[in-house]
């Protein structure tokens, strides 16, 4: 699976931090906007780089509709990787509509097609550090930022060879070893089961929900190595299959397995985040500067990595509580030996 590794913010005007006072048509610019997350583990990477502007005489919603307005006619974007700050390798990048690429656009107020990207099926080298650089041929405007590369990290628990048990009043400590440059962690649970119909016991669709156990722990040392946990709470599981699992007294269930995504990022991604909580809760009155590592540019250039443990199954104790415990009663899920709890 590939995951995407970008997003893209269209920005009207910088604000200086000196002051709330501001034109914003006024001294108009050409200011470019660059948002790439780097992943080792995936099998292509993308960059996304637009323009951003405001027309004092054309409503804004109308320049966001037009695709000349959001992006360049001509760039030459590459990444540059160093090591020990000396230049090893440049690779070009290609030019591609993500729309075609499986990532369709989002629909909005921005034009959804097309959607232009810029790719590189390179493999990268955690040793390195990488330096993305745009450059507009016409003026020789150049725009660039530069991130380390968030490494593979070794998990210890859970495993896919032993069955997972989750019991009220209990935990599950999920454990694994931090990753090089690696600076802020993410968890998702993804949980299976088979839905069928009592009218029709024979066929069933498979289903999941997704349980986010946590998006932002932090690891202050960044050499990786270090050993990490995070305890699964027994009684905060089954409270989310009771809120994620629509009742139905027409269907009942089966547990299947469980699938566990990890998720690194590093550290401009981490800074990214805690500028943008930080700027939460304001009144219109104040105005905060938009957190940006690209130089000549505004946007974010940083790297995470993607790591799954997949088809973990789920014991007979805990298939046997989701189907008898009170607050999943409702759900109609299977003991483990197939049977309704009474």
């Amino acid at each position: 699976m590939r995951y995407i590794a970008i997003a893209l913010l269209f920005i009207s005007a910088f604000i200086s931090s000196c002051s709330t006072d501001f034109d914003v048509t006024a001294n108009w610019k050409d200011i470019t906007i660059l948002y790439g997350l780097l992943d080792k583990s995936d099998t292509a990477n993308y960059i996304k780089v637009g323009k951003a502007y405001l027309d004092p005489n054309t409503n804004a919603y109308e320049i966001a509709q037009n695709p000349d307005s959001l992006y360049y006619d001509d760039l030459n974007v590459v990444l540059e990787e160093y090591q020990n700050s000396a230049l090893v390798k440049t690779i070009q990048l290609t030019k591609v509509d993500g729309n075609l690429e499986g990532y369709v656009k989002d629909t909005g107020i921005f034009a959804q097609a097309p959607n232009i990207l810029y790719k590189t099926k390179e493999t990268l080298n955690q040793k390195s550090t990488y330096k993305v650089v745009v450059t507009e041929p016409d003026n020789g405007k150049q725009v660039s930022a530069s991130a380390a590369v968030v490494d593979d990290f070794l998990i210890y628990t859970p495993t896919n060879v032993i069955p997972i048990n989750i019991l009220p009043n209990s935990k599950y400590t999920c454990a694994w070893v931090s990753a090089t440059d690696g600076r802020i962690y993410a968890l998702t649970v993804r949980f299976y089961y088979r839905e069928y119909s009592f009218n029709n016991p024979a066929v069933y669709e498979p289903k999941y929900v997704d349980w986010v156990c946590f998006t932002n722990m932090l690891q202050e040392d960044l050499k990786g190595g270090d050993n990490m946990s995070f305890d699964l709470n027994g009684d905060n599981f089954y409270t989310f299959l009771s809120s994620a699992i629509p009742v139905d007294e027409t269907k009942f269930r089966m547990c299947d397995h469980l699938d566990f995504f990890f998720s690194v990022g590093g550290q401009e991604l981490d800074t990214y985040n805690q500028v943008t909580i930080a700027q939460q809760g304001l009144t219109s009155g104040q105005v905060l500067p938009t957190y940006t590592n690209v130089d000549n540019g505004l946007g974010l250039f940083s790297s995470r990595y993607h790591k799954n443990v997949t088809n973990v199954q789920i014991d007979w104790r805990t298939q046997d509580t989701i189907a008898c415990l009170s607050v999943t009663h409702e759900l109609n899920f299977l003991r483990s030996d197939s049977s309704l709890c009474p």
